[in-house]
């Protein structure tokens, strides 16, 4: 699965951008597309110095998109990120 990853915010404010190909177990993959496929989850505005996540999938020819903070990012797409800042 193609991806593109990227993280801003934080106390230093510098964004860094990754972007590749992760492979993962189908069963793991199935659960990371319908995590983005709801429709959208509540952002704290309240959040002070979290990190604000843009991530685009790409499978087939399907695209993915989402975007997630600290306070509102799911497990599978926490694990997703895990996997891909170990690759780099």
């Amino acid at each position: 699965m193609k991806y593109s990853l990227s993280i801003s915010g934080g106390i230093t404010g510098i964004p860094k951008k990754y972007a590749g190909e992760v492979r993962l177990a189908d069963a793991e993959q199935k659960k990371i597309l319908e995590t983005l496929k709801v429709s959208s989850i509540p952002k704290n505005k309240n959040l002070r110095d979290g990190l604000q996540y843009h991530l685009q999938l790409e499978e087939n020819t399907q695209n993915y998109e989402a975007n997630f903070d600290d306070s509102n990012l799911p497990p599978t797409i926490r694990n997703l990120i895990s996997t891909i800042l170990n690759q780099n």
